[in-house]
């Protein structure tokens, strides 16, 4: 679930409704690691294919605040849209909370219902 590509609450909703209706027994999600060049990658082959918006969504998490942010986000989206289909419980999002400013790192453990900390 890419920033800016895959991530808005009616995207997930849209994955989640698919998920259920496939019969999924658990959910797993996980942020995308934002170290390496697998992001800087992804971003150039966007921004070649004439997705600069996308690339440049892509481009705005490899910096720690942002991909913070991103994951935080992430996490609310889905856990709002598994819940509305009554599947919070089968969900695990694996987090590396060293990713997460101390700020966000808090918000999630008020509500980390699915997340997995590694």
């Amino acid at each position: 679930m890419l920033p800016g590509i895959a991530d808005s609450p009616d995207q997930i909703d849209e994955l989640v409704t698919f998920v259920k209706d496939c019969g999924a027994e658990e959910v797993f999600a996980e942020a995308v690691n934002a170290r390496g060049p697998g992001l800087r990658d992804t971003a150039e082959s966007l921004r070649q294919a004439g997705f600069l918006e996308e690339a440049d969504a892509v481009c705005r998490i490899r910096k720690r605040p942002q991909c913070s942010a991103y994951a935080t986000r992430l996490i609310r989206n889905l856990q709002s849209s598994l819940r509305h289909h009554g599947l919070i419980d089968n969900f695990r999002f694996l987090l590396y909370p060293s990713a997460l400013l101390a700020s966000d790192a808090d918000s999630i453990r008020s509500d980390d219902a699915g997340v997995v900390w590694l």
